[in-house]
Formats: structure tokens, C-alpha cells, sequence
């Protein structure tokens, strides 16, 4: 049947895709779909860093990369993915301005945004504009595979603030997954050396 409707396999599929973590069944086999991830940073070597810690992940797909706010409204519109990731500074529209025009024309969408500095004003805004979470950019090779798994899940995120002000934003502590230990030694090591990276440009 499959060669007689091929658009309806197709729709079929991207229901579940966008239904997160349901269940789509071959036959006896259950199959969960893949959770689909956008990438929204202005600096290549960070978004290959974002992407190479993502793509690690059984069953996670990074499906697009945009270079500005702008940019990464017009995919996340065209390809729908299950969670965007934002950073704060971006030339011309900005990821907190991205996130508020994408919640709301995608509500589904959920968005873990990346920042230098954490402060409440901040978080406040996050959270005001629909954000599900947000992890500080130097700690991306630590805490950005537990925020995306929070906030596909339908949780929240926050980074851990300083202690003078952890009160006010509590912290949602979340499992990490079961296979990020499943990394190879050489591919541990390469995560090691693009989070370096990273912080050398911050």
C-alpha cells in the first residue's frame, strides 16, 4: 500500500512527530519517532558544537541551522521541528524577539534558549515569552542534552542560578538520558575540545 498512498504514510509520520513522544506501530514493532531539533546561533563553530552534542543522541535529529532570529523563524515555520534551540544575541532580530513571533505561530514548539549571563530579568522574559527553559552557553557540553530532554518531555529547564538568587528560579533537576553514557571515548573527547571552543569565543 505504501506505493499507492505515499502521502498518507507521509502524514501519518509527521502526526506523531509533531504528538512528541507517541508511539507510531509497524506491525508488531513499536517505533518512536525521532525528536527533531533546530539550531539558531550566528557563530558556525558553535552551531557545529550544538550539533555535534545533539546528533549524538540516539534518536535525536538536528534538521536545520539558521544564523539569525529571522532566519530561524522561517525554518522553524517551514520544518516544524519538536524543539528549537536560541541564542540571546543575534544580529537583527534577536532570540528573545524569535521566540515570542515562534510560540506564537508554532505553540507546539518548545525552545531552550542559550544565553552569556544568566539574571532573573532574564528568565522572567524567557518564561514570558513562551521559553521552556535556558542553559548558559558555556555549560552546553554539561547541561544542553538534559534541557532539550526536559523540554521535549513537556517539562522546564532553567540553569541554576547563583545561590543569592536560586530562591527566586528554582532549578528543575532532570535524569540525564540513559544513552549519554553510551558515547565513545574519541567522541566524549571531541565534545570536550567544541565545548573549549565555545568558551574561548564567549
Amino acid at each position: 500500500m505504501a506505493h499507492i498512498f505515499p502521502g498518507l504514510y507521509f502524514r501519518r509520520a509527521r502526526f506523531c512527530s509533531v504528538a512528541r513522544f507517541s508511539i507510531l506501530s509497524r506491525g508488531d514493532i513499536p517505533i518512536r519517532p525521532s525528536l527533531r531539533i533546530l539550531i539558531a546561533d550566528d557563530h558556525t563553530v558553535v552551531r557545529f558544537g550544538l550539533k555535534t552534542i545533539l546528533n549524538s543522541q540516539e534518536g535525536w535529529e538536528v534538521i536545520g541551522e539558521a544564523k539569525s532570529g529571522a532566519e530561524a523563524l522561517a525554518l522553524t515555520i517551514q520544518l516544524e521541528p519538536d524543539v528549537v534551540i536560541l541564542d540571546i544575541n543575534m544580529p537583527g532580530m534577536n532570540g528573545l524577539d524569535a521566540l515570542k513571533a515562534i510560540r506564537e505561530r508554532l505553540p507546539a514548539t518548545r525552545a531552550v534558549v542559550l544565553t552569556l549571563h544568566a539574571s532573573q530579568e532574564l528568565v522572567h522574559q524567557i518564561k514570558r515569552f513562551g521559553g521552556k527553559g535556558y542553559v548558559m552557553k558555556s555549560d552546553c557540553d554539561r547541561d544542553l542534552v538534559e534541557a532539550v530532554s526536559a523540554v521535549a518531555a513537556g517539562k522546564t529547564y532553567f540553569t541554576r542560578l547563583p545561590v543569592e538568587m536560586a530562591p527566586a528560579i528554582p532549578a528543575m533537576s532532570v535524569p540525564r538520558p540513559a544513552d549519554v553514557g553510551a558515547l565513545t571515548a574519541s567522541e566524549r573527547e571531541a565534545v570536550r575540545n567544541i565545548a573549549q571552543t565555545i568558551r574561548k569565543l564567549l
